[in-house]
């Protein structure tokens, strides 16, 4: 048997062990993320807090993602992915353990931050051990499969998420994750020991790391404040900054964001387009239907668990379907078709009222699990087949920091909608008619802007050599 035969059966051996390990560590961060939604009128009753505070219970957790992602996706190719992927876990359950354990909102809040910043280890890192191992006609298989598996974990965190919530309280939310982080850890040092990823020696680009943190950090609290004067010095400024980062990275010889990439491939650039703009337009939607249904239809948390459960179902039975369609089909039929179908979704949530009957509602929501689904797979594929393997960690890591500045984009802007018309108040029956045009502005720009998104899925280019 020759060497590169031998090579080529241990790399296939290894392919469903790290499948697994990446599919258990992907469940968890967004069983936390739907789950605590549940929780939020629970942690607003513990603590006193108000409406826009309670977002960023959120929020912290997506801006250390955001600031994080980037950076430490091409730190991934220099030092090891799995090493960083085994840090995210580590990171991730211990904070998962302090969160629960929380005393007040400054401590629940920093432990957000630090767990943003491990599952942001662990997700730009996961993708591109799953493309290392598979080759392109069985990748989207994985990818789905992986994907479904983060769909899963939406699936089951608001129905989970309500039961602990009604009988344990927010807290047990947190610590409910501890025992899965520690079964995660486990696989990654049973699973992870022999891959084979050629490191890459370069420097890493400390400077360029911290502009960008910079620029985020003042985006997003600028964009969360926009109504004040400092929120709106701060919005501008890192909008300023983050213009200086591209052409700061454009001059580098190996930057952290890879602009010549971005410029040189349409394909890989307006599939990371198009996941920037389907982000943004559907990660409130479980927020704010959280709040919706409990206070204004006066749900239990796990009666509002389960209306919400509906739409990662159908995300997590059709992402896999997808991904393997997305071998075959190019993605930019399935993904555009994908995007339209949570056009419509929201255009239905839209003339939400607080009269609004649930089953209207749970349609809506099928609706967007439909198009979540069809769309996440293949554009998924489409980005990290569009690269040349010593990019996939830089590639992995575009994509997730386009998802997670989408999700990030959406909770601001759902943030500065509650703020217009709530102001301080905290949330509660009184003015849920407030609530509910807050959320119906949230819909209605976000509907629109998936229509440029279907033109960028539309048009960015066919597959190299198909």
């Amino acid at each position: 048997m020759t060497e590169e035969k031998k090579h080529h059966q241990d790399k296939e051996a290894l392919r469903w062990p790290i499948l697994i390990t990446t599919m258990f560590a992907s469940f968890m961060n967004p069983f936390m993320l739907s789950a605590v939604n549940i929780g939020l009128p629970d942690i607003q009753e513990y603590f006193g807090c108000n409406a826009t505070m309670l977002s960023w219970i959120t929020n912290s957790f997506l801006l250390a993602n955001a600031i994080v992602l980037l950076p430490m996706s091409k730190a991934s190719d220099i030092w090891g992915r799995v090493r960083f992927f085994r840090a995210g876990l580590y990171i991730f359950t211990v904070t998962s353990l302090l969160s629960g354990l929380s005393v007040n909102i400054p401590m629940l809040l920093t432990a957000r931050v630090i767990q943003g910043a491990g599952s942001a280890l662990m997700s730009v890192t996961a993708i591109a051990i799953i493309t290392e191992v598979y080759p392109p006609d069985k990748r989207g298989v994985a990818l789905g499969m992986n994907i479904g598996a983060v769909y899963t974990g939406l699936s089951l965190g608001p129905f989970l998420g309500g039961i602990l919530t009604e009988f344990g309280g927010w807290s047990v939310i947190f610590l409910s994750t501890v025992p899965l982080g520690i079964a995660a850890i486990l696989l990654s040092h049973f699973n992870l020991k022999k891959t084979s990823q050629k490191l890459q020696q370069h420097p890493f680009d400390y400077k360029g790391s911290i502009i960008y943190g910079i620029a985020i950090l003042a985006f997003i609290y600028g964009g969360g404040n926009v109504k004040t004067t400092l929120g709106a010095f701060s919005l501008v400024a890192g909008i300023l900054i983050m213009i200086y980062f591209f052409f700061n990275q454009n001059q580098k010889a190996y930057p952290i964001l890879n602009v010549k990439l971005l410029r040189s491939n349409k394909r890989f650039t307006f599939s990371n387009i198009a996941a920037l703009i389907h982000y943004s337009s559907t990660f409130g939607v479980s927020f704010l239907m959280s709040l919706y249904l409990q206070f204004s239809k006066g749900l239990s948390p796990g009666e509002a668990g389960l209306v919400l459960v509906i739409q990662p179902i159908i995300m997590a039975i059709t992402a896999p379907l997808t991904g393997r369609l997305s071998d075959k089909i190019d993605a930019g039929l399935l993904a555009s078709g994908g995007m339209a179908l949570t056009l419509v979704s929201l255009i239905l949530m839209v003339f939400i009222t607080p009269g609004t009957s649930i089953a209207l509602t749970m349609v809506a929501l099928a609706v967007l699990g439909f198009g979540f689904g069809l769309f996440t797979s293949p554009n998924t594929n489409a980005i990290m087949g569009s690269v040349e393997r010593k990019n996939y960690g830089i590639a992995s890591g575009i994509n997730a920091t386009m998802r997670v500045f989408g999700q990030t984009l959406s909770m601001m802007m759902a943030t500065i909608f509650i703020s217009i018309y709530l102001g301080k108040a905290a949330l509660s029956v009184t003015n849920i008619d407030l609530f509910t045009k807050s959320m119906n502005l949230y819909f209605i720009v976000f509907a629109t802007f998936c229509i440029p998104g279907i033109w960028f899925s539309l048009n960015r280019g066919k597959k190299a050599g198909s």
